[in-house]
């Protein structure tokens, strides 16, 4: 067999892995970014460059689901990041201006905001999504025993924030 035409077989078996792999865990992935980041056209974005970036890897992976789930949540921690700090550009910019939310969604998305990161998804990868202790822990980087304690300080700080 010619070198070129083992080549295109490799290259077709290896894009359609991919596609099935894309069609299996897309969805999820976008739900999954849905919860972290609270917007599903933010969510759809992150969710493609997070397949894409599985792409180039998935025939050496030994987990590629897992390392979806990784990527997704890393990806929408980067997303926070930005989005804090063009937040807090808009508010600036902004100061003194109404805003289109009701008073209960403001208190909400203040509270979630005052989370810590790992705090947020944790709440949300859990009531959100559905995640078991051991996914969280394995996007986060974490012991599913960190994950408990993220939960339970998460779930206080919205108790308190949402009663202030």
């Amino acid at each position: 067999m010619h070198a070129s035409t083992l080549g295109l077989q490799v290259t077709a078996m290896s894009t359609s892995g991919f596609e099935q792999f894309y069609r299996a865990h897309h969805r999820e992935a976008v739900r999954w970014a849905t919860a972290l980041v609270g917007s599903r056209e933010v969510a759809e974005e992150l969710a493609q460059d997070a397949l894409e970036a599985v792409r180039p890897r998935l025939s050496g992976l030994n987990n590629p689901a897992g390392y979806l789930r990784r990527t997704v949540v890393n990806r929408c921690a980067s997303w926070h990041r930005w989005h804090i700090r063009e937040r807090r550009r808009v508010l600036r910019s902004t100061a003194g201006q109404p805003t289109a939310y009701t008073q209960p969604t403001n208190e909400m998305l203040d509270a979630l905001a005052a989370l810590p990161y790992k705090q947020r998804a944790a709440v949300t990868l859990r009531y959100w999504a559905d995640w078991t202790d051991e996914q969280i822990a394995e996007a986060l980087g974490c012991a599913p025993a960190t994950v408990r304690v993220l939960l339970h300080r998460g779930i206080d700080a919205l108790k308190k924030e949402i009663e202030e």
